[in-house]
């Protein structure tokens, strides 16, 4: 069962990403804003880490490389979602070296499948395509 967590400022999408995942068999939990953040990841053990992209005060992006400075890219699995497009979502991530991307307006069902993936691959060992 992957632990995830979500690092987002708006509580409302943050604990709708916890019962969706938690829907989907996974342990959830919300982190509110970006302060704290690392204690976070490291106290929950996860992982996978959703991070909104834009927050105020601390860029995801700069967020995305103090987890992937603290914990490595091949421990923490990074996926970025926001208020963006797919699009613009994918040239980010791949700009930061995030492993996913989804817009906040994806579906439930969507979002869980898209962080099921990261999990998949995670567990798999063999290379696999970086975005999805």
């Amino acid at each position: 069962m992957p632990r995830v967590l979500i690092i987002d400022d708006d509580p409302t999408f943050g604990q709708r990403a916890v019962r969706c995942l938690e829907k989907a068999g996974m342990r959830a939990r919300f982190h509110e804003g970006p302060f704290g953040s690392l204690h976070a990841v490291r106290e929950t053990g996860c992982e996978i880490v959703l991070v909104d992209v834009d927050m105020p005060r601390l860029d995801g992006g700069l967020l995305v490389k103090m987890i992937r400075d603290a914990f490595g890219l091949g421990q923490t699995r990074i996926m970025l979602v926001g208020d963006r497009s797919d699009p613009e979502l994918a040239d980010l991530a791949v700009s930061v070296g995030a492993h996913g991307y989804a817009s906040k307006g994806v579906t439930d069902a969507e979002l869980a499948g898209r962080v099921a993936g990261l999990a998949q691959r995670r567990n798999s060992r063999r290379p696999t395509p970086a975005m999805g």
